[in-house]
């Protein structure tokens, strides 16, 4: 009987061969850690089986007309190229290259592009490497407003990368195609390539379409120029934060020149006479009182009045005689003034005896040496 009794506890208190569950508890904490096992396994069975069926679902179901995603730098949804879908034959590639775009300026005016991209964010790629080394006139189209933008490049490859450098179009934001890129989004922009052209006819070309096309986003309608285009009071106040001090002294262009005599007669002839601005005109006592009142508010300091001594004064030295024929040196003045200001006597008086050569009260000798 004890036998059997110890044959049937050890059955129950071992775990069986393959048994997926731990051997019965012999304490109450076991119990409880038996338990709280079970209890995690069922809940992550429930989560696994959840997580589970929301992927299967997102990968069968979603689509772009379905589960819109309204971000303009998305592309979801979006149709593959035909070239990276399979491989194409010439005619396919010709087919997916040369579509019209939205504009129809160019049916107007007759142009025949030399090539046409639709969607420049999927077709990124394609423009970049047929267009590596070629220069001409490209045109960006707003497929909603229809709006243009015409430029040219010595490399158009390059130049397309720029545009999708998000950091280059946002310290460009002064320009409106950058600004509409930004808002609208690649996606909605068609490129055309209006023409291939030497380096040496973009100039001539690119003012060509400027004159037919007319596009809303250039600023400037003079090719290869800035006319017409005035920076606003921001912009110049940043000009000159930036520039203020930077071009001094000798950084300058004219530090250490100096002007030719010839130079400076042709100089004068061009401002002389009616050339001058001022030339027949009398400033009114309106103007007059402001140049007064101006100069009447300038104030110089003591070093630039030194300066101005020494350019418009007439140096002088002073010697004091010790014997008939020993001169010593007591002081050198920027000025006659200054030189009768240390001997108690007027500026006038100094430069008579400096003049004459004589010897003022047997005893002081002026000279400008």
């Amino acid at each position: 009987m004890l036998n059997l009794y110890l044959s049937f506890y050890n059955n129950c208190d071992s775990p069986r061969p393959w048994g997926l569950y731990f051997q019965d508890s012999a304490t109450p904490q076991m119990e409880g850690l038996v338990e709280l096992h079970d209890n995690i396994m069922f809940y992550l069975v429930i989560i696994l089986f959840g997580v589970g069926w929301i992927m299967i679902s997102i990968v069968r179901n979603y689509t772009n007309i379905n589960s819109p995603i309204s971000h303009k730098y998305l592309n979801h949804g979006k149709f593959v190229p035909t070239r990276k879908c399979f491989k194409y034959s010439p005619l396919n590639y010709k087919i997916y290259t040369t579509t019209r775009t939205y504009s129809t300026l160019l049916d107007k005016y007759k142009i025949i592009p030399a090539k046409t991209y639709e969607d420049t964010y999927s077709m990124k790629k394609l423009i970049i490497e047929e267009n590596k080394g070629k220069s001409g006139i490209y045109m960006w189209t707003n497929k909603h407003t229809n709006n243009i933008y015409v430029e040219q490049s010595n490399n158009i490859s390059k130049r397309f990368i720029n545009y999708f450098n998000f950091s280059y179009i946002k310290s460009k934001d002064s320009f409106i195609i950058s600004r509409a890129l930004i808002k609208y989004g690649y996606s909605n922009f068609s490129f055309t390539i209006l023409e291939y052209c030497k380096i040496s006819d973009l100039l001539v070309r690119e003012q060509y379409y400027f004159d037919i096309l007319e596009p809303q986003y250039n600023i400037f309608k003079l090719a290869g120029s800035s006319l017409g285009f005035n920076h606003s009071e921001k912009t110049k106040e940043k000009f000159s934060k930036a520039l203020k001090g930077v071009y001094t002294q000798d950084k300058s262009a004219l530090f250490g020149r100096l002007h030719t005599e010839e130079t400076k007669k042709l100089m004068s002839l061009k401002k002389s006479g009616e050339n001058n601005s001022l030339y027949g005109k009398t400033p009114s006592e309106y103007t007059k009182n402001l140049i007064r009142e101006k100069a009447l508010n300038i104030k110089v300091s003591d070093e630039t009045k030194l300066k101005m001594n020494i350019n418009r004064g007439n140096p002088v030295n002073i010697y004091e005689k010790y014997s008939s024929d020993d001169l010593k040196i007591i002081g050198s003045f920027v000025s006659a003034r200054r030189a009768g200001k240390f001997l108690d006597m007027s500026g006038s008086t100094v430069i008579k005896y400096m003049n004459s050569g004589a010897i003022f009260k047997d005893r002081y000798k002026f000279s400008s040496k």
